[in-house]
């Protein structure tokens, strides 16, 4: 192939001789045949690896925007690789600062690594866990399921080994069975989006429920909340990437302070930069800090779970409010 050939390619697309995609195969052998005409020959072999990936992927649908009043087919070509060349570029170079600022944020946060490996439990990796298989419940069946003799909230309660420190239990004491019924499940409904499969063990033995339906309930109860995730997720992933650019401009600045003439004048639009950065990321993150984004079911959903009033389900919350009870400390 020369560049006569490439030339007539749009051509040949038009009369149906060919298409885009076997245009980009055979294109792209003819161009790392010919790095130097392309600016490829100073990339090792992993760079242009991804650049035959991304040419192939991307290239049809560039080529197809080709028109003919603006130049030549080969011209245009040749533009096409250049920007590939430069997103490729640019992608390497955020993952390199990537790279670096989890090293450098390892380097940090090594002390408190360390203790959290301190703390790890071995033994619970040794413990077999059944698998859990999701179906839906229904809110009758759920509320059929939640029906618990007082007797053995009685007897849970007041075991030495009780999921309740003793200060809690004693509050819980002035209160009946299905009272503490009640609070224990209203929180546990609450924090679907939150709980822990070994909360959600200690609650069904604590209440005498199966665990496998208290599972598919908090599981059904997140597939109604999915919006609300998403909306979490993404307001996570602003966070993350404000401190990403928080940490780069700051890491250019204090590079610039050591290796420019003029420090002051290169960091004056940096700085304003890494300043927006920092105050997107602070607030961001005090928001999801503080639970001002938080994931809760409505307590109209609740209350429809549970069979009763929402106003009840207010009160059952208020009263574990008042209480200290949280569902973090089960």
């Amino acid at each position: 192939m020369n560049k006569e050939v490439i030339e007539k390619i749009p051509e040949m697309v038009k009369s149906g001789q060919m298409n885009w995609e076997q245009a980009a195969k055979e294109l792209v052998v003819f161009i790392i045949s010919n790095k130097p005409m392309f600016g490829l020959q100073k990339f090792d072999e992993d760079f242009i690896s991804e650049f035959i990936i991304t040419f192939l992927d991307k290239g049809p649908e560039s080529m197809n925007e080709y028109d003919t009043s603006r130049g030549s087919f080969f011209a245009y070509l040749f533009c096409i690789t250049r920007n590939f060349q430069t997103s490729l570029m640019k992608k390497a170079a955020i993952h390199n600062q990537i790279e670096y600022l989890k090293l450098s944020e390892s380097i940090y946060n090594y002390e408190n690594k360390i203790e959290a490996y301190m703390n790890i439990k071995y033994d619970d990796f040794e413990r077999p866990k059944v698998p859990f298989s999701y179906k839906p419940i229904s809110f009758k069946d759920f509320q059929l399921a939640c029906k618990t003799d007082s007797y053995h909230i009685k007897k849970v309660m007041n075991s030495d080994t009780s999921v309740f420190s003793e200060n809690i239990k004693e509050k819980l004491k002035e209160f009946s069975p299905k009272m503490i019924q009640n609070i224990i499940m209203v929180l546990a409904l609450k924090s679907s989006y939150y709980i822990t499969d070994n909360q959600i063990e200690k609650i069904s033995d604590l209440l005498n429920i199966n665990s496998v339906t208290l599972h598919q309930m908090i599981q059904e109860i997140k597939n109604q909340m999915e919006r609300r995730i998403r909306n979490k997720e993404k307001i996570e992933n602003r966070r993350n990437r404000a401190y990403f650019l928080h940490k780069r401009f700051k890491s250019q600045m204090e590079w610039n302070e050591n290796n420019t003439a003029e420090p002051d004048y290169e960091n004056l639009k940096l700085n304003k930069k890494y300043q927006k950065n920092t105050r997107n990321w602070k607030n961001l993150n005090h928001q999801l800090e503080e639970g001002k984004i938080h994931i809760r079911p409505t307590t109209k959903l609740i209350a429809k779970i549970l069979g009763m009033s929402p106003r009840q389900v207010t009160y059952y919350q208020t009263t574990a409010r008042k209480l200290g009870i949280y569902i973090s400390k089960v």
